[in-house]
């Protein structure tokens, strides 16, 4: 965005950016800056927090104003939904030896987030979850990759189905008190079977011989500090 931001200042209209990595800011250079120092994808904030978001739009909109001169200026506050809510727990269930018996423990506490907040981000995969929960388990088993819609690859079948299991957890955490995301990244990761073993499918096939399992693995997004 820097890059784009000099290219449209060339044209003769102003901008500004609004930076999660200072250092890149630093380096390219762009014409006005505000460097925020949220969670990567959240550049005005948590989400849900319109007060917050708006304060750092209003913020980078009005460097136009007051800045002559190329500079980057640090945004002086934290996204408040960063602090841990000592209050949150993490869904309470058993423990299950299969993605989708997990699944089915966890559907209490995502039906009641579906209710709260009248929406949801599972579907990507366009298939059912406790689908998406057995295709996981047939791969963790070793099975062979399958799909059951026609135009669309097993592997990337897999890795939607991945997609839409990890919202749905991620949605039931969410389904009583209001988490930071790193309290949930934490649960998700090191708590549930899911996470754990997103984390050893994606070691496994970009150990194997196989490379289109290798290349997989690769595409499989788990954060830098659960890679093993």
């Amino acid at each position: 965005m820097s890059v784009i931001a000099h290219w449209i200042e060339q044209q003769g209209i102003n901008t500004v950016v609004i930076g999660l990595v200072k250092l890149h800011l630093e380096k390219i250079k762009p014409p006005r800056a505000l460097a925020v120092s949220f969670e990567f994808g959240r550049p005005l904030g948590g989400p849900e927090d319109s007060k917050f978001q708006l304060e750092v739009l209003t913020t980078a909109l009005g460097l136009i104003e007051t800045l002559t001169e190329p500079a980057i200026v640090d945004f002086e506050k934290d996204d408040p939904r960063a602090t841990p809510d000592p209050k949150w727990a993490a869904p309470k269930v058993a423990v299950a030896d299969t993605i989708a018996n997990e699944v089915i423990a966890l559907k209490p506490f995502y039906q009641a987030q579906c209710v709260n907040k009248s929406r949801t981000s599972v579907g990507v995969s366009k298939i059912p979850i406790a689908e998406a929960a057995a295709l996981f388990d047939s791969a963790m088993a070793g099975e062979k990759l399958s799909s059951s819609r026609e135009e669309i690859s097993p592997a990337l079948m897999l890795r939607l189905a991945i997609d839409d299991l990890k919202a749905y957890y991620a949605e039931a955490a969410l389904g009583k008190g209001s988490p930071a995301s790193r309290q949930v990244h934490d649960w998700f990761w090191l708590e549930s079977l899911l996470g754990q073993q997103v984390r050893e499918l994606r070691t496994r096939y970009m150990k194997s011989d196989d490379p289109k399992l290798a290349n997989l693995g690769e595409k499989f997004t788990v954060p830098h500090r659960w890679r093993d």
